[in-house]
């Protein structure tokens, strides 16, 4: 799976990994309580900007892409973003896929993040469960203001419990990121089979 916006692709490293708790206190910069969009769909692709909170450090959109594809038995796959909380049920036999960009105000305005990051290690996604046929891939893509981009993936297994996954800056293929001045995020999850997810939160962290 590679990460794409506009002309933009990296090429990215994976792992599978077994997620594990962070102790140290994270930075939040999405807790999904802002920015509410739901879609159900049983075919085709849902592209929407939803107004994040005054002050966001995620800037003034959140740009979201729900990919269904093909749905054999009729089934609908859903996408509702709100109250603390990003939700995915795919649906018996559908695939879907999810972009989330921030750093775009709508289709045609970009607005960078301007975002310094640069005293953090690492990104963290906390899932409140996870269950999955095969694994979920999870790419997070980083645009710095210098022209390069950063991008990183990982596969997890089901599970039932509360798990925090995070993936280092080291990690990203391009080199360590220069989190200084960031200028667009991205976040791709996709799975091979069915999968239902809860994510409560993005974060950096030290």
């Amino acid at each position: 799976m590679l990460l794409n916006k506009t002309t933009k692709v990296i090429v990215v490293v994976s792992a599978l990994v077994t997620p594990a708790i962070q102790a140290a206190t994270p930075l939040i910069l999405d807790d999904f309580k802002s920015g509410h969009y739901q879609v159900s769909l049983t075919s085709s692709q849902d592209i929407h900007f939803a107004p994040l909170a005054p002050g966001s450090r995620l800037g003034l959109a959140r740009e979201t892409v729900f990919d269904v594809g093909t749905s054999p038995y009729g089934q609908r796959s859903t996408l509702d973003i709100g109250k603390g909380i990003w939700i995915v049920d795919g649906g018996f036999g559908v695939t879907p896929g999810v972009q989330i960009y921030y750093g775009f105000a709508n289709e045609t305005t970009p607005a960078p993040l301007g975002l310094d990051l640069s005293s953090y290690s690492a990104f963290q996604l906390t899932f409140s469960g996870l269950a999955v046929e095969v694994v979920l891939g999870v790419e997070i893509a980083v645009w710095a203001h210098s022209g390069a981009v950063y991008g990183a993936q990982v596969f997890l297994p089901s599970t039932p419990n509360i798990t925090s996954v995070q993936i280092p800056y080291s990690s990203f293929a391009g080199g360590s990121i220069d989190a200084s001045d960031i200028d667009y995020i991205g976040i791709v999850t996709w799975g091979g089979g069915t999968y239902t997810y809860g994510i409560t939160s993005f974060e950096a962290i030290p």
